[in-house]
């Protein structure tokens, strides 16, 4: 059975945002309460997280959203560059509204795993347990690393705005090691035209053509989020502190993603806060159907983790 969803927008400064709350189909008893779980991307939103969602909606509330400038949350100026932490800070807003007062679970995968370690270090009294999966943190990589990775992100930008889209993402599938490196015209962009190939309509010739949204959310990650995102400054004594007061933390990477940039970031981050690296099943986002996958796994493991 599938779940039952209620959707509602909330307004924030700069932006609109998308909520959507599950329903919980066979409730827990009051002294085995499951704490409600948010399901936190960027810029993945509500629709990617869904067929993962459908494996944890039975004995607890989950939430999803659309984070701000991508999908159903417009941005007020569409050229703001993404913040990790006014993105949490919209995390709060939106637990406000359909959890107030709760405390709460948090898997963030990808940019959003950053969002929901500026939620730790910014909102420990909101958070449970924050499972930040595979952020993308070149920051907290040493510094040779960091710097090259920085550079690597800046030639994406670059590649955007003087050959586009496909070309920069070319690139950054290379850089995050999806692909092999070359200018754009490679395997590494034909990897990245499929993976947009979700809604795509064909132009009569039999050529695919995305969806202009989604073409427009890559040119925002890139143009608006690559930079700010991968470059956030870790606030590692706002971590520390959110565990000394009893948040749990976990720095989780895929079986799969060995040698990959997310991979190495999120063992970079938990070096940082001696933390080890929590394994889960697949590579950087294995559970959406469309794409070949299977859920089950990845979320059985999230309830695992959290303890549920």
């Amino acid at each position: 059975m599938s779940t039952r969803w209620s959707t509602r927008t909330l307004d924030v400064p700069g932006a609109r945002l998308h909520l959507e709350v599950s329903e919980v189909s066979e409730p827990a008893s009051a002294d085995g309460a499951v704490p409600p779980l948010a399901l936190v991307g960027h810029p993945m939103g509500a629709g990617d997280f869904r067929d993962l969602a459908e494996h944890l909606t039975r004995d607890r509330t989950v939430l999803l959203h659309d984070p701000r400038g991508f999908g159903a949350s417009p941005l007020d100026d569409p050229t703001d560059d993404a913040d990790p932490d006014r993105l949490a800070d919209d995390l709060v807003a939106l637990l406000d509204a359909a959890v107030p007062g709760q405390r709460v679970d948090v898997l963030g995968s990808s940019g959003g795993a950053v969002t929901a370690l500026a939620l730790a270090a910014r909102h420990p009294e909101r958070v449970r347990v924050v499972v930040a999966h595979e952020p993308p943190l070149t920051s907290a990589l040493p510094g040779p690393d960091a710097a090259a990775a920085r550079r690597g992100s800046e030639r994406v930008v670059a590649l955007l705005h003087e050959q586009g889209v496909w070309a920069a993402m070319g690139a950054f599938l290379a850089l995050a090691g999806f692909g092999a490196a070359g200018d754009g015209h490679d395997g590494a962009e034909d990897g990245a035209q499929d993976g947009a190939q979700d809604g795509a309509q064909d132009d009569g010739d039999g050529q695919h053509v995305p969806p202009p949204e989604q073409v427009a959310a890559l040119e925002r990650m890139i143009a608006h989020g690559l930079l700010t995102v991968c470059g956030y400054a870790l606030d590692v004594p706002g971590l520390r502190a959110a565990q000394d007061s009893g948040v749990r933390l976990v720095l989780a990477a895929g079986e799969a993603s060995d040698g990959q940039l997310a991979r190495r970031c999120a063992e970079a981050v938990a070096g940082r806060l001696g933390l080890p690296t929590t394994l889960f099943p697949g590579d950087h986002a294995p559970w959406v159907v469309a794409m070949g996958d299977d859920p089950a796994p990845f979320a059985a493991r999230v309830r695992e983790v959290l303890g549920r």
